[in-house]
């Protein structure tokens, strides 16, 4: 019993730690933004936070965004 409770501890603790370090390694492409391009527009997705986002736009008609298609339960 005492090692059933020790295993339930430490996936517990498992778990806790990975959700840390998801929080501090964030996804590079969770933002996005559109870039431009002669005939229009791109999405592009490479920013960790909005002020990256924010920063790497080429003009002010940039607009940066969560990526739409972002999974989280599929990163590793």
């Amino acid at each position: 019993m005492k090692a059933l409770a020790a295993l339930a501890i430490l996936a517990m603790t498992a778990t806790a730690a990975f959700a840390q370090q998801r929080q501090a390694n964030p996804p590079r492409d969770l933002w996005c933004r559109d870039m431009q391009i002669v005939e229009g527009t791109v999405q592009y997705c490479m920013a960790y936070t909005l002020e990256q986002c924010l920063a790497s736009r080429a003009s002010p008609n940039e607009r940066c965004y969560l990526n739409p298609i972002y999974e989280p339960r599929a990163r590793r």
